[in-house]
């Protein structure tokens, strides 16, 4: 990731309209062993709303010139430092929001970028981007404009047209906790590079909750974490949710361009994309029927699955208490060391 300024400057600057010294002082903890939260900021318009901020922060060839890399829109891309956890992500986007006077969440100008540490494998990216899609409380269609960025065919870094991408080979951080398949709380991430990125359009509280939940299981599950037989528990779980809807085809598709990209790959992975939102549309529409059909016939009605939605958001709630639980278990019992 490229930035040339610190979280530092950017509370010291923000501090003049927002406090913000509880963000200051914890923006570096890792909460329940998940991982640490990188973000960027898409501005789709002319971007006027940034300009105190950046001009705060050193200038606009300081701050965005260094960055190449943006949607294909965008009239700038906001890179900003990571943090370590989801909570303080959305803390640090609040604080943006009122500095700015004006909404970055829910925001249809506003093109969010998640970046996680560690670089996932092509089925695993499937699932990170099917998770996000079906667990987000924002049903989105998409067009290819909405993932086009400036390194879709980029010499040394073609990302095509993708939901999921890969680093580009910034800036990496690795100075955050990791939680070790041997129960070590280590001072270090694993990697010394590679991130997998999520574009969320215009993304929520929850988006970036359940995108940094659903990372850290798949990571963990590749990379030998503490989370890793949760993850591989996960992986399990939602593959079964796909076959009960005969989804299963949806993660043959490639999700992620790799370096051994094929001709007409953004064409398979736009019509796996496709076919998902088609499905999520139809399935929220039978479900809002048969709810009105319940409560204009309000008797005994034998229950009925909700539909993939709710089935993922289910499955999204379980794993986060099975993590929180556990956690609350080790800080108990004072592991991992």
């Amino acid at each position: 990731m490229a930035y040339t300024y610190r979280l530092q400057d950017l509370f010291a600057l923000v501090q003049t309209k927002v406090p913000t010294d509880a963000l200051a002082a914890n923006f570096r903890r890792v909460e329940h062993g998940l991982l640490s939260v990188g973000l960027k900021i898409h501005c789709l318009d002319n971007g006027e709303k940034f300009d105190k901020l950046i001009e705060g922060l050193g200038g606009a060839s300081k701050i965005l010139g260094v960055n190449h890399y943006k949607d294909a829109r965008a009239s700038l891309c906001l890179v900003l430092p990571p943090v370590g956890s989801a909570t303080a992500a959305t803390q640090l986007i609040e604080c943006i929001e009122q500095f700015i006077g004006s909404p970055i969440f829910g925001n249809r100008q506003i093109q969010l970028q998640l970046c996680s540490p560690g670089q996932l494998s092509a089925r695993a990216s499937a699932l990170l981007g099917i998770a996000f899609y079906l667990g987000s409380d924002t049903l989105r269609r998409y067009t290819q404009a909405d993932l086009r960025t400036t390194f879709q065919f980029d010499f040394n870094h073609p990302r095509g047209i993708r939901l999921v991408l890969y680093d580009a080979g910034g800036d990496f951080d690795r100075d955050f906790s990791w939680w070790s398949s041997c129960g070590a709380r280590e001072p270090n991430l694993p990697f010394t590079n590679g991130r997998t990125d999520l574009l969320l359009g215009s993304g929520s509280r929850l988006d970036i909750e359940n995108i940094n939940l659903v990372a850290t299981l798949l990571v963990h599950s590749e990379y030998d974490g503490y989370w890793r037989v949760l993850g591989q528990e996960f992986s399990v779980e939602m593959e079964a949710l796909l076959e009960r809807h005969i989804l299963t085809g949806l993660l043959a598709a490639p999700w992620v361009r790799q370096s051994l990209a094929q001709i007409g790959d953004d064409d398979r992975f736009f019509a796996a994309l496709q076919e998902l939102v088609a499905y999520a549309y139809g399935e929220s529409t039978r479900v809002k029927q048969r709810r009105l059909l319940l409560f204009e016939r309000w008797r005994d009605v034998p229950a009925r699955p909700s539909g993939i939605l709710e089935e993922m958001q289910r499955l999204l709630s379980k794993y986060r208490k099975l993590i929180e639980r556990q956690s609350r278990f080790i800080s108990q019992a004072g592991e991992p060391a």
